[in-house]
């Protein structure tokens, strides 16, 4: 009977040490997986989720000390949709127009020609220099407090006219997932869009949950100047800084002073490949992803005429995110896009 009553305890002990292995290896799995629930499983979140656990882990090869743990995304087309337009331009073309009629001479800006002669396919080709423009010509001679006020407002007024939504409320659902899974690792996140600053800073805190302190963009020319007896910062028309291409590099020494270990770009207009690259030279542990436009039921579908992107992807090692296959859900579930062409 002793024995009888030793041997079931044994086995009751044996049981519940299997029981627990079993639901703490289970517990780990999923910590992953609920942290990224819009991702289908699939050899990019499983690259995703190795990458972050080898990171964190000391004595790993993998391993990558706090201070250098740094994540840098692009806006337009990586956390947002940047079709038909990139988010920035909606709002302004009334005050394009009223800055054109005081200072004709911002009708030779190209990105606003194209924009006064409704040239979509033109204004597209100039990408983020042409945006820079436009912006530049409808803040014109406005304080930087006036702007950053009246950004706020229209961003979130002005739909996108494929899905019917302010652009504040179209950020990619798995992006936003991905950057809270990696700030809940130690990681610190920011944006580096061409969009201008100004208008990117406006929604970064809310949208994506990144402090507008940690936001790089295109910039625009200012002065420091006096109204009404106090000092002000007013815009001059003139673009600065466009923060695309080999521009992205360069901004995010001067903000950050490292290069990131994690960077997240998209196909579309070879805008991200600089930035992606530079974080993969960085000498130690880095991770590219590209998002994949290949979704018309949900986004659009577009890349480089020569698919220039997707190429370097290959060459370069970046990891490609297929908007299509990897993504359960692109937006919040409140989102539907209108059946109109992009």
């Amino acid at each position: 009977m002793l024995c009888y009553r030793w041997e079931m305890r044994h086995t009751v002990a044996t049981l519940a040490l299997l029981f627990i292995i079993a639901t703490t290896g289970r517990a780990h799995s999923d910590g992953a997986g609920d942290a990224l629930p819009s991702w289908n499983d699939g050899p990019t979140r499983t690259a995703v989720i190795d990458f972050v656990t080898a990171a964190t882990k000391e004595g790993d090869p993998g391993y990558i000390a706090p201070e250098a743990r740094v994540a840098v995304f692009d806006m337009d087309g990586t956390l947002m949709p940047e079709k038909p337009l990139p988010g920035a331009l909606l709002p302004l073309v009334a005050d394009v127009k009223t800055a054109v009629a005081k200072h004709p001479e911002l009708k030779q800006q190209p990105g606003v020609a194209a924009l006064l002669a409704g040239d979509l396919k033109g204004l597209q080709a100039l990408g983020e220099s042409g945006l820079a423009q436009i912006v530049a010509a409808a803040v014109d001679d406005r304080t930087a407090d006036q702007v950053s006020a009246d950004m706020a407002r229209e961003e979130r007024a002005a739909p996108n006219p494929h899905f019917g939504e302010p652009y504040t409320k179209l950020a990619y659902r798995p992006m936003v997932e991905l950057l809270r899974y990696l700030e809940a690792n130690g990681f610190q996140t920011w944006i580096c869009s061409g969009s201008p600053v100004a208008y990117t800073r406006g929604m970064s805190q809310e949208v994506f949950g990144i402090p507008p302190e940690r936001v790089i963009g295109s910039s625009l020319q200012t002065k420091f100047d006096e109204r009404d007896g106090k000092t002000v910062l007013t815009y001059t028309g003139k673009v600065e800084h466009v923060t695309d291409r080999e521009g992205k590099p360069p901004v995010i020494h001067l903000a950050i002073g490292r290069r990131p270990v994690f960077v997240g770009g998209n196909v579309g207009g070879v805008g991200d490949v600089a930035m992606m690259r530079y974080a993969m030279d960085r000498g130690g542990p880095s991770f590219a992803l590209l998002v994949n436009h290949d979704d018309a039921a949900r986004e659009f579908v577009y890349a480089e005429k020569n698919g220039d992107s997707l190429a370097a992807a290959t060459r370069y090692h970046f990891r490609v995110v297929s908007i299509k296959n990897d993504w359960k859900n692109v937006f919040d579930p409140s989102v539907t896009p209108r059946p109109s062409a992009p």
